[in-house]
């Protein structure tokens, strides 16, 4: 039956085990707000690993605070601006993260849309802005030639309102770019939209749009993915790139002030594709990312630079993070397996260490980013459902323990016994034994003079006494037979000086009956007489009985001999009774 119970309770448990994986797996695919939270947290200690630095042909040229002290608040005017990207002619490829989209003194203008022709410059447009319906021809025109010129993807993000520049600004660059990005629901920056969907038209971001320019080269997109050049990207329904993150400290940047000073050398930045771009606190373009406050521009040099290093990240697909949990739930069965409890802990310790080192490695060597959240909850899970129905088993078994031995084991070898755990079940082992066996001599005429209630009463307090003065010296009860006793000495617990403890207990015994039979000095009925026989042996010692029902004993000719020299006893009984009370001792108890 407890066998029985054991399966079942295993068969539960393994199923729900497999339910939570399937809840797991299932979550990660479609998680909530306050899990996408969790897990981008968790995974974002990988960015802290990333072991590269930015593209060096990069330049963010930041409108920052020095800047803004020596030119005024911002916006400036734009003969400044002007007189800034002129110096920047020898530049390969030039993005501007700054949307002009009003216009100011004609001169002004017109001083910058000179400039913007003579460049090779990326003007930016915002998905906010009036209804697109309402743009004339020229403005559909504008972000016609900035389009993919292949695109089939269905279900990009799509906007009904655009916000461009003026015409006379427009007209000047040489393509357009989205300059939206979207925060994750924790208000973090993680992911990167290549493109946007307005009308019939896909209009690149800034970071794809700067590397189409900078290579020549268009980007493929379809409803099953993207490619540039030789590369594919991988997208999913709405086109997000996962960012991966370099030190911030590895940019390579400098502000405007120092590109309008006297000393500015222009060869400096020849062949470099810069991005232009304010991170001046008071404009607010300040992002929050994993690695903390970012300036916006980086966000779009960042995406630029995993284009130009090969680094972009692809998530663990779906069959990839299925194999992980699988082997996450058949690593968790066999820790449940482990009987101490400090190991089974060290083992799920070391198998959550194990989960974070391969995103670890899969992130720093393969660029494939696993939201390392999802088989660490499922490897609590495991632990909290495994040691609950664990700490119920030992419970259970602690209890039968206890039911099983307390009737004939001291209760501190029970507790013994119960620290160390036992197999109860029907078998046994050849050992070493010492059987202890006692028999009250002409007790018959004790029961005839007595009445029943009496007799039981006399009997259990002399049983009573031999029991506990057995237990003293480890001995075990084996079984009770009318009024003899059986003891085992070495079972169920070791017990190196079994010999000795069982001589030590038949001799204290003898002298617990003696001091049992002063209780009725002048009443010989009540008075008892005892046999002791003990041998030591080889013996075969186990659980012996059926299935529903079996005894702790031993067998074989050590006990049987124990037995017989029990009997033999008769003989010699009333003299050994008479040098008991001429030469009392108190046996010492190891």
């Amino acid at each position: 039956a407890n066998l029985s119970q054991l399966v079942r309770g295993k068969l539960v448990l393994y199923v729900l085990a497999v339910l939570l994986l399937l809840l797991v797996y299932g979550i990660s695919h479609k998680p909530t707000a306050l899990l996408q939270a969790l897990a981008g947290e968790l995974s974002d200690v990988y960015y802290n690993f990333n072991p590269r630095q930015p593209a060096p042909e990069l330049l963010f040229v930041e409108i920052e605070n020095d800047s803004v002290r020596q030119f005024g608040r911002w916006p400036w005017r734009r003969s400044v601006l002007a007189a800034g990207l002129q110096r920047l002619e020898q530049a390969h490829v030039i993005g501007l993260d700054m949307l002009f989209s009003e216009a100011t003194w004609p001169r002004q203008d017109q001083a910058l849309a000179q400039t913007l022709t003579e460049l090779p410059g990326i003007g930016g447009l915002f998905l906010n802005g009036p209804m697109s319906s309402e743009l004339d021809n020229a403005a559909w025109s504008s972000l016609a030639n900035s389009a993919l010129l292949s695109a089939e993807h269905q279900s990009l993000i799509s906007s009904e309102r655009v916000e461009l520049p003026t015409e006379q600004i427009r007209e000047a660059f040489p393509l357009l770019a989205a300059l939206n990005i979207t925060a994750d629901e924790d208000q973090l920056f993680r992911h990167y939209p290549i493109a946007f969907q307005v009308g019939d038209l896909v209009l690149p971001n800034l970071a794809p749009q700067m590397w189409r320019l900078a290579n020549q080269q268009d980007i493929q997109l379809s409803s099953a993915g993207a490619a540039m050049a030789s590369m594919e990207l991988p997208i999913d329904r709405q086109a997000p790139l996962r960012l991966n993150f370099y030190p911030e400290q590895g940019w390579r940047r400098i502000t405007f002030a120092q590109l309008m000073a006297d000393d500015w050398q222009p060869e400096s930045v020849a062949g470099s594709i810069v991005l232009v771009g304010v991170s001046e606190a008071g404009v607010s373009d300040i992002r929050g990312t994993p690695l903390g406050q970012t300036p916006g521009p980086l966000i779009h040099l960042t995406m630029l630079s995993n284009f130009m290093d090969g680094s972009v990240l692809k998530s663990f697909s779906k069959a990839q993070l299925l194999t992980l949990l699988l082997t996450s739930l058949l690593l968790g069965v066999l820790t449940w397996q482990l009987s101490l409890p400090a190991v089974r802990i060290a083992a799920w310790g070391l198998q959550a260490v194990a989960i974070f080192a391969l995103g670890l490695i899969a992130y720093r060597y393969f660029n494939l980013w696993l939201e390392v959240f999802y088989p660490l909850i499922l490897l609590l899970l495991w632990l909290v459902l495994g040691e609950a129905w664990l700490f119920r088993v030992n419970r259970a078994e602690t209890a039968y323990l206890r039911s099983a031995f307390s009737s004939y084991v001291a209760p501190t070898l029970v507790n013994k016994l119960v620290q160390q755990g036992g197999d109860l079940h029907l078998g046994g082992q050849r050992q070493q034994v010492t059987a202890l066996f006692t028999d009250l001599r002409d007790f018959t005429p004790t029961t005839e003079a007595l009445d029943t209630e009496v007799l039981v009463q006399h009997l259990n307090a002399y049983f009573g006494l031999m029991i506990t003065t057995l237990h003293r010296y480890q001995g075990t009860l084996d079984k009770l037979i009318g009024d003899a006793l059986m003891a085992l000495f070495n079972a169920p617990l070791a017990d190196e000086d079994h010999a000795y403890h069982a001589c030590l207990a038949a001799a204290a015994m003898m002298q617990a009956l003696e001091k049992f039979n002063r209780r009725w000095p002048n009443d010989p009925i009540r008075q008892l007489r005892m046999g002791i026989g003990i041998n030591t042996g080889e013996a075969i010692v186990g659980n012996i009985g059926a299935a529903g029902r079996f005894n702790y004993t031993a067998i074989g000719d050590a006990v049987n001999i124990g037995a017989r020299l029990e009997g033999a006893t008769k003989e010699v009984q009333y003299q050994w009774q008479q040098l008991l009370r001429q030469a009392p001792f108190t046996p010492d108890p190891y």
